[in-house]
């Protein structure tokens, strides 16, 4: 059985016992992927929205759908991405079991300990890893002195220079910086930026 792809799911009011005739309430727009069902997005009949919870309706269908599936490798409901600051997104993290994907090291987390890390006081928390590293040797390969800086000034020059050519005064200011970076985004990650100093 194979019914990848988009759908549209209708949700309509029932007119009679055994017929959804009725009117259209809402539309769920889903994609059906290998491994689960992808809730893309909803939209609603405005009047309706703010009475019922059409939304939180529309996910415990879907939700059914996945359990009920006939698809045997559907295990899984993805509700897409999931931004912690936003209040329009807070009701995501209603449905339990859930995890967020670690946007540095690609894992799997659990909801409540990704939580704390998107909630810890970090000046770059948007972007930090929930989760540790494939492996302890990411903290091994990585190399301080290779980190590349953006020392600004005039920028008609080239203004990077890599930390292994900073003076002894310049590594004692730079180095602790460097690594309170290196552990918020991730060693393999850190190797791909350039760091701007201004």
């Amino acid at each position: 059985l194979s019914l990848g792809g988009t759908y549209h799911q209708q949700y309509r009011l029932s007119t009679s016992k055994d017929e959804f005739d009725g009117p259209l309430i809402a539309v769920g727009v889903v994609d059906i992927l290998p491994h689960c069902l992808s809730s893309v997005y909803a939209f609603y009949d405005p009047d309706l929205s703010s009475k019922l919870e059409l939304g939180k309706y529309t996910a415990l269908r879907e939700i059914e759908w996945v359990r009920r599936s006939r698809l045997l490798t559907a295990r899984y409901y993805y509700l897409g991405y999931y931004i912690h600051s936003c209040q329009k997104m807070i009701y995501k993290a209603e449905y339990k079991p859930s995890e967020l994907l670690c946007p540095v090291n690609y894992k799997w987390v659990g909801f409540e300990d990704g939580k704390k890390k998107l909630e810890a006081n970090s000046p770059i928390r948007h972007c930090c890893a929930l989760s540790e590293g494939n492996n302890k040797e990411d903290a091994n390969g990585f190399k301080v002195e290779g980190l590349v800086l953006d020392i600004g000034g005039d920028p008609n020059e080239n203004n990077m220079i890599r930390v292994g050519q900073l003076n002894s005064n310049g590594r004692e200011l730079i180095d602790p910086i460097v690594n309170e970076f290196a552990n918020e985004v991730g060693f393999d990650l850190c190797n791909r930026f350039v760091l701007k100093l201004s």
